[in-house]
């Protein structure tokens, strides 16, 4: 328990040299004081209730991913330190906004951590468990967005204000113990804050396209298609229900897995194996096609005022020959990498790797020509991993099965929940510093350094680590199963990176800013070492956060 203890005093520790050095290099007083409120109300409760997990899965019957720490305390100022230093740096704007009139999202993002930190501490109330329910029900969020929609026709800013903030809050819960409840094993609490308020900011900013038709064609669609998951499954439903997953099939096979309280997996596991349907097949592909078709393509359709296919088509090839290039060789790398898959078929720490390499391949050159190309792949990316995962859970014809032998290869200690989340941690990790992007909205940019965040500090320092710390690393750090010298070899692989980076033009350069993006290499890699988190989301993260000041 007190290599735990220290493990998570070093950790908040490096978090809160991170939200120094934002709040050193911010001039609003209103977000920084928000930004320490934040920091010290999550360290509170993550070192005085370290068994907040425990209490959360007794109140909701929900089992969080095993071995992993709470991670409150860095999914608590995540975000809010991504939103604050995008739209305080010296870009003096975003690409995320919430109204026509720029209104500041720093705010509203600080209230809704503040938000899923009360909900971790009322869960351990059971009489707070049903007003909880109670407001986050599926008919309260659908009242407020009808709200948000009428009150964004009144003049009363204040009212709007309040209103985002409230009902943001209660969206943002609901998504938190949305994530926690129906995928099972997948997430830490932390992980869970993060990609909440990441789908609250997303709803908020779709309420808004949707209301004033703002044009901003790739922010339409990143919207869409990464709200889409959701909606689709929430359509699919009633057939999903009764389809068997992969949990259910493993169980009639006799393969019991066993969880960290002792308890055996067969024991949650509601669905009835059934065998292969033709039928509910069928309605499998039915339902999915006509949720594309039918809600999807006519959303997306309002909100850029043309035709989605064509618009994609004629964006992506039919614009310049450099974009043609392009995804030619990404569909290479992409044919390269599924042939090493089931080539391979052996799950370890340099194999996973080389699939990180291969991330850097596609996103070096695509930043570097054509950003906004990138900005539209890694949305499109997503949506169909995310379809993907349908098939893989639920054993889908003819894709679920190969699927599953992939992310066998593929997936790590960290993947034992429903839904598999590093590859799709690594997908974001590369992409959300490109969709906070500035240019994308033509906005004067003097630097693009946070854009390769991603490739930094997974791409390319994490996979030093991981390999050279598993092959060479003797000396562990305190509480910890990684090696000083894995930490060492991430920095190291990362300052020469960065140099070449300044040396094909990449600003700031490294030589005129060497000790900001050491410190911001130093702190992110130091990081790597001491979270329990899946490090393909935080790092990057946490490394835009310092580049981008």
């Amino acid at each position: 328990m007190g290599g735990q203890f220290n493990t998570d005093i070093v950790e908040a520790v490096i978090i809160g040299a991170g939200v120094t050095t934002v709040i050193c290099s911010i001039n609003d007083l209103t977000s920084s004081v928000g930004l320490i409120i934040v920091y010290m109300l999550a360290l509170f409760i993550q070192l005085t209730w370290r068994e907040a997990t425990e209490e959360i899965s007794y109140c909701y019957d929900l089992i969080l991913r095993p071995s992993s720490s709470s991670g409150i305390l860095l999914g608590s100022v995540l975000l809010p330190l991504v939103i604050i230093s995008t739209q305080s740096s010296q870009y003096n704007s975003s690409s995320i906004h919430l109204t026509d009139d720029d209104d500041n999202l720093a705010v509203p993002c600080l209230v809704f951590s503040i938000a899923c930190l009360l909900c971790v501490w009322l869960t351990r109330c059971k009489m707070s468990v049903t007003v909880l329910e109670r407001l986050i029900s599926v008919r309260w969020v659908v009242s407020w967005v009808a709200v948000m929609v009428i009150l964004h026709k009144v003049p009363l800013q204040g009212v709007v204000a309040l209103a985002v903030s409230f009902g943001g809050s209660v969206t943002c819960v609901w998504f938190l113990l949305g994530l926690l409840y129906v995928l099972e094993e997948s997430f830490t609490i932390g992980e869970a804050m993060v990609v909440a308020q990441g789908l609250t900011l997303l709803t908020l900013e779709a309420v808004n396209t949707t209301v004033y038709h703002t044009g901003r064609e790739l922010i339409a669609c990143l919207q869409v298609l990464i709200l889409g998951g959701i909606i689709i499954g929430l359509t699919m439903k009633p057939v999903l229900q009764k389809m068997p997953t992969i949990y259910s099939i493993n169980v009639s096979r006799g393969k019991h897995k066993q969880l960290g309280n002792g308890a055996n997996h067969s024991n949650r596991i509601q669905d009835i194996p059934r065998p292969f349907s033709w039928k509910l097949t069928a309605f499998f592909y039915l339902a999915m096609v006509a949720s594309i078709i039918c809600i999807l393509l006519p959303w997306l359709g309002i909100m850029i005022k043309s035709w989605p296919l064509l618009f994609g088509l004629k964006f992506t090839l039919m614009t310049s020959e450099k974009r043609t290039c392009l995804v030619l060789i990404w569909a290479g790398l992409i044919s390269t990498a599924i042939t090493m898959v089931f080539w391979l078929q052996t799950s370890s720490t340099v194999t996973r790797k080389y699939f990180h390499l291969f991330t850097v391949a596609a996103f070096l050159p695509g930043i570097y020509f054509d950003v906004e190309l990138v900005f539209l792949a890694t949305a499109g990316t997503f949506f169909i991993a995310i379809l993907l995962e349908f098939f893989r859970i639920h054993q889908v014809w003819p894709l679920g099965e190969a699927l599953q032998s992939a992310s066998q290869t593929l997936g790590d200690a960290q993947d034992t929940g429903v839904i598999f989340l590093s590859h799709l941690y690594l997908l974001l990790g590369l992409a959300v510093p490109v969709w906070l992007y500035t240019g994308v909205n033509g906005y004067h940019i003097e630097s693009t350094l946070p854009l390769f965040s991603g490739v930094l500090s997974v791409g390319i320092g994490d996979t030093a680590a991981s390999v050279i710390g598993s092959k060479y690393g003797v000396i562990k750090w305190p509480g910890s199963k990684k090696t000083i010298e894995g930490t060492v070899s991430a920095i190291l692989f990362q300052i020469p990176a960065c140099y070449l980076l300044s040396y094909i033009g990449i600003l700031p350069s490294m030589a005129s800013h060497f000790f900001s993006i050491s410190w911001a290499i130093i702190l992110t890699s130091l990081l790597e070492a001491f979270t329990l988190q899946i490090d393909n989301l935080v790092l990057p993260l946490f490394m835009y956060c310092l580049l981008v000041t």
